[in-house]
């Protein structure tokens, strides 16, 4: 039996059916939403990180795959969640190659990151961290702005600028978040409002340049995007914003 066998038994025994009834609902797995078809066992993610605690030392980067390709929900957090605590070891070894090559693995598993708490997980933690490393942002940037790319990939290249926010490296966050302006896609309008607060947070000059941004995008802003982007305002900057979305619609 190998250690991705093992997981997947320590997973499975801590099924809850009741659990995966209320999860099945909160991830939107019915007909037509966007977590159609997912399965859940119904295990809390505190138990699933105490599964990845257990057995992130022994487990191989194949061993991760393998449970990030389960038809589990859980279970592919495992992987997921083992992938970003091999990186993590990685970026403190400073060992570039081995941080590309699970990079590279991360992005090849997007079919199975299908899910927003799957990415909202790994994809800043991986991608947006190894991103700032090496300032090579193009690759997320053609995820962003693809007719082809998915919901999920979209998201988790919006997601990725939590580090650019988080270094005060504003640019490609505000790019990306441009290009989302039009989204009709619900989760990636809350991505991209999260993500513009992130960087109004960290700074004076991140608190400028979200109000610059808002400003300059007022009469395309989805209500949505508008209120995640406002949040930690004061209560008269977001009615201010508010207010001037409403008259810029009006025009």
């Amino acid at each position: 039996m190998t250690k991705a066998d093992e997981v997947i038994q320590t997973m499975l025994s801590l099924a809850d059916k009741e659990q995966a009834k209320i999860l099945q609902h909160f991830f939107k797995t019915g007909k037509g939403e966007y977590g159609e078809g997912d399965k859940f066992l119904g295990v809390r993610n505190p138990q699933v990180r105490q599964v990845v605690k257990f057995s992130c030392k022994q487990t191989t980067m194949q061993d991760a795959c393998l449970l990030a390709k389960n038809e589990w929900h859980e279970i592919r957090l495992c992987g997921l969640l083992l992938l970003v605590y091999k990186f993590e070891q990685a970026y403190k070894k400073k060992d570039l190659s081995l941080m590309q090559d699970i990079v590279d693995v991360y992005l090849s598993l997007h079919p199975y990151i299908n899910n927003w708490d799957l990415v909202d997980l790994s994809a800043n933690k991986i991608v947006g961290r190894f991103e700032m490393l090496t300032r090579d942002f193009s690759l997320m940037d053609s995820w962003i702005t693809s007719a082809t790319t998915t919901l999920w990939q979209k998201r988790i290249a919006m997601i990725a600028t939590w580090w650019h926010a988080h270094e005060t490296f504003f640019d490609t966050l505000i790019y990306r978040a441009e290009n989302l302006l039009t989204t009709k896609e619900n989760l990636l309008q809350k991505a991209s409002g999260w993500m513009l607060r992130e960087m109004g947070k960290r700074s004076s000059e991140g608190e400028d340049m979200l109000e610059e941004f808002l400003t300059k995008n007022i009469a395309t802003i989805s209500s949505v995007t508008l209120s995640y982007a406002c949040e930690k305002m004061t209560a008269q900057n977001r009615e201010f914003f508010k207010d001037l979305r409403h008259k810029a619609l009006e025009k």
